[in-house]
């Protein structure tokens, strides 16, 4: 019983060991949420600003892809650009598989995007659930000892965390929707032009 005891005590004391470091995290989501959102309105702005009046296949029909000069490339939105500034480095290794590498790298980073706001969408609602947990146990011990007033505090703090975990989940999902509509619009694009570009190799344009 005694050891049964000690192990009880133990845990409880881990507990309490972890509520700092989970409040301090709770705000490195608090202040993600914030960051990954405005983020997100910047690159919103300049995505309308880049794509007014542009479609990809109006743009094909005013020339051959490789022979894009500069200002007709800079009509491109950033991450097309980017594709075909690397696919003109490579041009001498399309041929062997390099056109189908750079596209699926490109995929890659573009996808990568998404990834921190998906990991806060699990990770605040988790650490809120946390929060509350570990206040709640002090809060019953509070409550055991016939201390109302500390109880209502421990309390406070546990209801406190979980609308502050669940709020930073919320936009960092909404965040994520957002990205993940953009992420499918660039990768169609990219592969659309990819392939006009493999027919043109093909054709010898």
């Amino acid at each position: 019983m005694d050891l049964l005891t000690s192990l009880e005590n133990g845990l409880f004391a881990l507990g309490q060991v972890l509520r700092f470091p989970v409040m301090a995290l709770l705000w490195v989501c608090v202040g993600s949420a914030l960051f990954m959102a405005g983020n997100c309105l910047v690159e919103f702005l300049a995505r309308q600003r880049e794509r007014r009046g542009f479609n990809l296949a109006v743009w094909l029909k005013t020339g051959p892809v490789l022979k894009a000069n500069g200002d007709r490339q800079q009509a491109l939105p950033a991450e097309l650009r980017r594709m075909l500034d690397e696919v003109k480095k490579a041009s001498d290794d399309l041929a062997a598989g390099g056109l189908e590498h750079i596209v699926l790298h490109r995929e890659e980073k573009v996808r990568s995007t998404v990834n921190p706001s998906r990991t806060l969408v699990k990770v605040g609602p988790s650490l809120g659930l946390l929060g509350t947990l570990i206040p709640m146990g002090t809060s019953l011990a509070s409550l055991a000892a016939g201390n109302l007033e500390a109880m209502a505090g421990q309390m406070v703090v546990a209801f406190t965390t979980t609308i502050i975990g669940l709020a930073c989940g919320t936009l960092a999902y909404i965040v994520a929707v957002v990205r993940q509509s953009w992420v499918n619009q660039t990768i169609r694009e990219q592969r659309y032009l990819a392939e006009r570009i493999s027919a043109e190799m093909t054709q010898g344009v």
